[in-house]
């Protein structure tokens, strides 16, 4: 009976080491991985100022005329009727992940994501006239009270805006993966034709030119190989890419298989090339490998649930 009864203590026991097997990262890809997303010392983190950007960032008080908000363009597939297109919202780019490009933009005018919120988007197209703001929100007592929670003061300020819609965004983060997984040790996160996939972008297609680091974008700018566009765009990153509904900077297409045969051909052939951007020998099955890896950067879903919005 005790010789039964060790036996299934061991059998147990090796079970366990089993379950319990330590998952080892891949060394030479955790730069790949979104991990932390670093907040500057001048505008720290605390959850009271993101609950605060989220309010603001969902209302539509910010804008000059009151009627669009900061969701209307950067969570909608296309510009707003009416809207006011311009080089730095032409569309509106998304937002997930701002926190992790270098140097937001690629703006010589703006070294943090507190900037372009403040000169280059909010001061042009929504809120002109940052006084007269600052005293439409300082009538709604609910603000007051989600100022003070941030800030420590009720004191309502352009700067304080502009600091909470800053906080708020770098929380849109696309994380967790199953490429994250897999590069942080689950060896099953991938499937076989994403690893054949992760191959091709690798070698063959060389997405990984442009497409690096844990935001898959040098955050460089480079002409896209398409016919009548000489201006040159910031590398996109490709987290979360397949669950969009149109591709590249201007929307041009309704498909990832559109856009991936765009790039397999090395650009229209009357468009200015970048030097990167050259014909890849890709079968269809390499193709189709391809998509399924970008499938994998397809983060947790980010809840942007529009929040109770303070009445006047």
């Amino acid at each position: 009976m005790k010789r039964i009864f060790f036996l299934l203590l061991m059998i147990l026991s090796i079970l366990g080491l089993i379950v319990c097997k330590e998952k080892k990262p891949i060394p030479e890809l955790e730069k790949f991985v979104v991990k932390n997303v670093i907040h500057p010392s001048n505008n720290p983190y605390n959850q009271e100022k993101v609950e605060l950007g989220k309010t603001l960032y969902f209302d539509s008080r910010l804008s000059i005329n009151q009627d669009v908000n900061c969701a209307t363009c950067h969570n909608s597939p296309s510009i707003a009727d009416g809207f006011p297109r311009t080089k730095i919202h032409n569309p509106a780019p998304s937002l997930t992940n701002v926190a992790l490009y270098k140097d937001v933009f690629k703006d010589p005018e703006a070294s943090e994501l507190e900037d372009i919120v403040k000169e280059k988007v909010h001061a042009k197209l929504m809120f002109q006239h940052e006084a007269k703001l600052a005293q439409r929100l300082a009538a709604i007592q609910g603000y007051k009270e989600l100022f003070e929670k941030a800030f420590g003061t009720p004191e309502i300020t352009g700067e304080r805006i502009v600091l909470a819609l800053s906080t708020f965004q770098r929380t849109i983060v696309s994380k967790n993966s199953n490429f994250d997984r897999f590069v942080m040790g689950e060896e099953t996160a991938l499937t076989p034709a994403q690893i054949r996939g992760w191959d091709v972008f690798q070698n063959k297609a060389k997405c990984i030119q442009c497409h690096q680091g844990p935001n898959f974008s040098d955050s460089e700018l480079h002409t896209t190989g398409l016919a009548g566009i000489k201006d040159k765009v910031r590398t996109p990153t490709l987290r979360d890419v397949t669950k969009k509904k149109t591709f590249m900077h201007n929307g041009i297409f309704g498909s990832i298989e559109d856009t991936v045969n765009h790039f397999a051909e090395g650009g229209h052939s009357k468009a200015v090339h970048d030097p990167m951007l050259r014909p890849a020998e890709l079968s269809e099955q390499d193709k189709k490998d391809l998509i399924e890896f970008l499938k994998a950067l397809e983060g947790e879903p980010i809840q942007l649930e529009i929040p109770s919005i303070p009445k006047a």
